[in-house]
């Protein structure tokens, strides 16, 4: 039966993993010292060994004579496992089994010792898929397992591990592969396999594969497929991307704003089977090696471009600027964010390629702005006072009590009318000559006006002089006091007042800050006292109607009186 090459290929032993020394290095030291943890997590980008480095770990505290810390694939146990018949090897995919149940089983079979192996090795993979209850009812037995089990999990992305396993865990962060690293191991799988390999095309697989030997080594897989002799553009043919030529194609005719040019190369592309979000990240790629050609034109080892491609490199990135760059590819990496949440792919990277020809930044900016005019809604008119409402009761209903507050009813209408309508201004006639202008008074005759101190104290307050002062008062206060009574008791001002709002905040620093008020619009310095304003005594003798009479009159709501 074929093999897949990421399987056939897969290192046994720590010294086969590439570009992760930094881990293997310390797994060998406790294999060989006896100190291996009870629960490890792996974490790192796909592809880059953690699955791996798990099961060569479970090998290799199980190997019957591990040499040198790797385990020494000959003895049975090493055997057992490496054909996947050794039992107490359990691999558990979190993805598919994630639910709490599944912890519990698990759990529930921890207690059992190994069957053969020394032993008994639980790898999760995919260890962030657990949901929360799973998480917790692992929690325990992962901090104090029994001592012949070993927890080994990996995750491909830690931050959705919960903090609570973090800290049960030894953790080692797997990096990605490096691009030298990871050529040499695709040639060496190519010559293994009778198969001619260039090394430009090995180093634009391993590009491709973004640091993960697993895809570098299906890139292959498929390369292998195609031809014997694999180049850079079978390479390019079969991983659906676009060419060097073509990239650098893009990049000269953005420069030199031929919008038509790059609509026509990337729909020559997409004929010939390129996928366009692949074409869009090369080109970004592409971009990336501009930008740090023109800030670090000495650092040639950090662009992604091969060493005979530097010259194109070098002529491109002389037809823009550092700023048209950081534009160019900051529109690339939004075309690229956006372009997997769409069907029409094409149409998204053809409003990326216009942008970047014709120097707009937002689709917005293309386009005029169209204003819709709108008949603006009619003005709503209020009038200008309020109806009063009228109660129209016949005068034989009405007893002697109710005609004598009807008539303080309309004597206190009358006063309120009297009271709000304005005064007529005189008529503006000729100023006056100057020589009639009575000159002023020198400034030393001016009196000066009496200070509160000054002012002769007031032994009682009539009922205009306390009106006038409540309206002083802003509208809060002035509507608190509205309809209250006032009297002078030696320095207390006592106020009589029915409106519960007054009642209930006159009190500690708020009486004092109404006190303050007061005074100000009276004159002079007062000691308010608040309190509550009885009813009349025969007020709740009278019937029904004569109490909305009563209230009427309090209101000042005008009661029109029938035969």
């Amino acid at each position: 039966m074929y093999l897949a090459l990421y399987r056939k290929y897969r290192p046994r032993t720590f010294d086969d993993v590439i570009s992760q020394e930094h881990i293997t290095t310390t797994l060998k030291n406790q294999v060989k010292t006896g100190t291996a943890g009870h629960a490890y997590l792996f974490t790192g980008s796909r592809g880059t060994g953690k699955t791996t480095c798990a099961k060569i770990l479970a090998m290799a505290v199980n190997c019957l004579n591990p040499r040198d810390g790797n385990p020494c694939l000959e003895c049975e146990r090493c055997r057992e496992i490496l054909d996947g018949s050794s039992t107490d090897i359990v691999e558990m995919d979190a993805a598919s089994n994630n639910g709490v149940d599944d912890v519990r089983q698990l759990r529930d079979e921890v207690a059992y010792t190994p069957v053969s192996c020394k032993y008994r090795v639980y790898i999760i993979d995919e260890v962030h898929m657990l949901s929360s209850q799973a998480f917790n009812a692992l929690l325990k037995t992962l901090e104090e397992p029994p001592p012949h089990v070993k927890f080994i999990l990996a995750t491909t992305e830690l931050h959705k591990v919960l903090p609570t396993i973090l800290s049960r865990c030894q953790r080692f962060e797997f990096r990605r592969v490096n691009i030298a690293d990871s050529s040499a191991r695709l040639l060496e799988v190519a010559e293994k396999e009778d198969v001619a390999l260039d090394a430009d095309a090995a180093d634009l697989i391993s590009r491709l594969s973004d640091g993960g030997m697993r895809d570098a080594l299906s890139i292959l897989d498929r390369c292998i497929s195609e031809d014997k002799h694999i180049t850079a553009a079978i390479v390019r043919d079969c991983a659906g991307v676009a060419e060097d030529k073509h990239l650098f194609a893009f990049s000269e005719m953005v420069a030199n704003k031929d919008t038509a040019g790059c609509i026509r190369l990337l729909r020559e592309l997409r004929k010939g089977s390129k996928d366009i979000a692949a074409v869009v990240d090369e080109l970004s790629g592409h971009f990336r090696d501009l930008m740090l050609y023109k800030t670090a034109p000495e650092a040639m080892d950090l662009l992604s471009a091969l060493p005979d491609e530097y010259a194109e490199v070098e002529r491109i990135c002389g037809m823009y600027t550092l700023e048209g760059i950081l534009r160019c590819l900051t529109l690339l990496r939004q075309c690229a964010d956006g372009i997997g949440k769409v069907k029409q792919r094409e149409i998204v990277a053809e409003m990326c390629l216009v942008q970047m020809c014709t120097g707009i930044n937002s689709v917005s900016a293309a386009s005029p702005v169209v204003k819709t005019v709108v008949n603006p809604a009619p003005a709503v008119k209020f009038p200008e006072k309020p109806e009063i409402p009228k109660i129209e009761i016949p005068e034989e209903q009405l007893t002697p009590v109710q005609r004598k507050n009807i008539q303080k009813t309309r004597e206190l209408m009358a006063e309120y009318d009297k009271s709000d309508s304005a005064e007529e201004a005189p008529p503006i006639g000729e100023p006056p000559p100057i020589d009639e202008i009575p000159p002023e008074p020198p400034a030393e005759d001016v009196p000066e006006p009496p200070t509160q101190a000054e002012l002769p104290p007031l032994t009682e307050i009539t009922s205009e002089r306390w009106a006038e002062a409540v309206s002083k008062c802003d509208i809060m206060v002035s509507s608190m006091f509205k309809d209250s009574e006032a009297s002078l008791s030696g320095k207390t001002l006592i106020v009589r007042s029915d409106n519960q709002m007054l009642l209930n905040n006159a009190k500690d620093e708020e009486l004092t800050r109404l006190n303050g008020i007061i005074s100000q619009a009276l004159g002079f310095s007062v000691s308010m006292q608040i309190e509550r304003r009885e009813a009349p005594e025969n007020e709740s003798e009278l019937s029904p109607l004569e109490r909305v009479l009563a209230n009427a009159q309090r209101l000042g709501v005008e009661v029109k009186v029938t035969d």
